[in-house]
């Protein structure tokens, strides 16, 4: 980026602010020129809302001769702004044309501009690859979905992470945001028309299972949870940059803490203006979590076999000898052997996870290939479908059946296309499923055919139970005096599943087992991670709130737990404007909590079947 214009001011404690404006495509001198400017968070109610997005109002001096109309943009990612305070970075982000105008009977006059972080872009911008458009596939890490994500703002910042939620098995000094995966077919709405979440649901998505807040922090991306704040103002980070990668300083640690009184305390920054008052917001006595499973429509992303020098995802080669691809690289090749030749294993596929009494469907298109001669010919094709749990293994039959000795499915081929499909019957064990391609075998000495063409090979649910069964509810409520307050449904697309049959299944850092239960940092507990969601916002909301609001002369961070003169409790912004000529932040303090309720909590997990309602209180 070039810088084009740039203006600098002093604030009634001499401190110097800064804002430039840059333009890659500009080439020149940059100006200077004049104004000022008010730094802004988007306003919440909710302490524990994801999306915390800043921006920054600048005002400027224009005239006759500078009317910044060169400031205007079809593209709103066009001009970057930074904005320093004492040569620390405040705001990063991009300026919007709007509110640009040339006074028509004045020589002089102020424009009011704002500028965004990009976190508001993401509502309108899809879950796709920021170079290309194309979409995402297989599994992603978090942190791979939170780069996607922050990628399409175009504002290129460090990205630091701590959650302190741990799967059962993680160890405890790693960041979950590495080891912890998701289906990227998760993010493609289920309304027939292949719709693809926008990148503020998809992060929302990923976020609000752990509690975590993401907003933009000093000229970082910080992502943490405001529940770790109010037992100990300081946290650790792991670090990243825009891309991802670890920094060379893989952590970084950071003290929130802020002390807020009166000038006749000798405070400072302190209450200003006269216009302080203390409000109470209601505890909740019940909450809902229901989470949508997204049913997979199959377990495979590449459907149509397709190879890239020669490797086929999700596909394991063990006889390449016998294996060829098409010109077009879609679909696989498979050498005939004759009737007395014994059948080789070509192609073992990925595992995939299952509930005991699952029920599935394998299907393979084939066709012969490369044929001399077809009349009477016939040739078995060899598959094996293997459920394993480690112990015991079963195979399916041609009829559906699970059977416990070595069995092949051997659907025959002659001349036509054979779309061959197998619904199992319930399956008798819990465990991982993965299919096997074997060489075909001639059943005859008639015709002369080469190859046998298979283009397409998966395994998808068939069971009707998992097809009505849409998701579950983690219901959760205070059973002594609890307040009347029933906070809204909360609607999560991603959870904990015994079953690959889900698209909203997480998983661990070896991308294939699913996760079943969490810890929090140094607790002992085992938990699916939605009711520890669900106990963290109990936990917040657990007695009313105080909440502060008024003017304070001085800065300070909007991420920020205050204490108050005066009043008890810690607090955090939900509400911030800074007026860096004045001196004077405007803000709502909302007390945060996080004590421990968890005997006076009644938790419940039940199915959701389509018809989702508030709960009610019982105590």
């Amino acid at each position: 980026m070039a810088l084009k214009y740039w203006f600098e001011f002093t604030d009634v404690k001499t401190i110097i602010h800064r804002v430039e404006i840059s333009d890659a495509t500009f080439v020149g001198d940059s100006t200077q020129i004049y104004g000022s400017c008010s730094l802004e968070y988007s306003e919440t109610k909710d302490t524990l809302e994801p999306f915390r997005g800043s921006g920054l109002q600048i005002d400027l001096d224009a005239d006759s001769d500078l009317t910044f109309s060169d400031l205007y943009s079809e593209e709103e990612r066009t001009f970057s702004v930074v904005y320093t305070r004492a040569t620390e970075i405040l705001f990063n982000g991009w300026l919007s044309p709007e509110g640009i105008f040339e006074s028509l009977v004045s020589d002089s006059w102020v424009i009011s501009l704002d500028c965004t972080d990009g976190l508001g872009f993401l509502k309108n911008l899809s879950y796709v690859e920021d170079a290309t458009g194309l979409n995402f596939v297989g599994k992603q890490s978090l942190l791979e979905i939170v780069v996607n994500c922050l990628k399409r703002t175009k504002t290129p910042q460090n990205i630091l992470t701590s959650v302190d939620v741990y799967y059962d098995g993680l160890t405890q000094t790693l960041d979950p945001f590495v080891n912890v995966y998701f289906n990227a077919n998760r993010f493609i709405k289920d309304d027939n028309n292949t719709t693809i979440m926008n990148c503020e649901e998809v992060l929302k998505s990923v976020l609000e299972p752990f509690g975590a807040v993401i907003t933009s922090y000093k000229g970082e991306w910080l992502i943490y949870k405001p529940n770790l704040l109010v037992d100990a103002s300081s946290e650790t980070f792991f670090a990243y940059n825009s891309l991802g990668v670890a920094l060379g300083t893989p952590s970084k640690t950071i003290d929130f803490s802020f002390d807020l009184g009166s000038q006749i305390d000798e405070y400072y920054p302190h209450h200003v203006n006269g216009n302080q008052q203390k409000t109470i917001k209601s505890s909740i006595g019940a909450y809902r979590i229901n989470y949508k499973y997204g049913l997979v429509k199959s377990f495979f992303a590449n459907l149509l076999l397709e190879n890239i020098a020669g490797v086929v995802d999700e596909w394991t080669v063990n006889d390449a000898t016998n294996l060829e691809f098409p010109p077009n690289n879609i679909g696989l090749r498979l050498d005939i052997i004759t009737t007395t030749a014994l059948s080789t294993l070509v192609l073992t596929s990925n595992s995939f996870n299952f509930e005991s009494g699952n029920v599935i469907q394998f299907n393979s298109i084939f066709n012969f290939y490369n044929y001399v001669s077809s009349t009477g010919l016939r040739v078995i094709v060899y598959f094996r479908v293997i459920l394993t749990d480690g112990v015991d293994t079963y195979y399916l039959n041609n009829t559906g059946g699970w059977e416990s000795s070595s069995i092949y499915i051997f659907p025959d081929v002659q001349e036509e296309t054979i779309d061959f499909k197998v619904v199992s019957n319930s399956m008798p064990i819990s465990g991982s499923v993965n299919i096997e391609i074997w060489r075909p075998k001639k059943l005859n000495g008639y015709g002369v055919y080469n190859e046998v063409l298979i283009s397409r090979c998966e395994i998808s649910p068939a069971d009707s139970e998992l097809r009505d069964i849409k998701g579950k509810n983690h219901t959760f409520q205070r059973t002594l005096k609890p307040s009347s307050k029933i906070k809204d449904i909360k609607t999560v697309f991603n959870g904990d599943n015994e079953s690959d049959s889900y698209a909203g299944a997480i998983y661990k850092a070896d991308e294939t087992t699913t996760t079943n239960s969490w810890t929090r940092f140094g607790a002992s507990e085992t938990k699916p991670l939605l009711q520890i969601m669900g106990e963290e916002r109990m936990k917040m909301y657990s007695k009313p709130l105080q909440v502060y609001k008024g003017d304070v002369y001085g800065y300070f961070n909007y991420l920020s737990l205050v204490t108050i003169n005066g009043l008890t409790g810690k607090f955090m912004p939900t509400a911030y404007s800074y007026n860096a000529l004045s001196n004077i932040t405007s803000l709502e303090l909302t007390e945060v909590l996080n004590t421990d309720i968890l005997s006076d909590v009644l938790y419940e997990l039940t199915f959701d079947y389509g018809n989702v309602v508030e709960p009610t209180i019982k105590g």
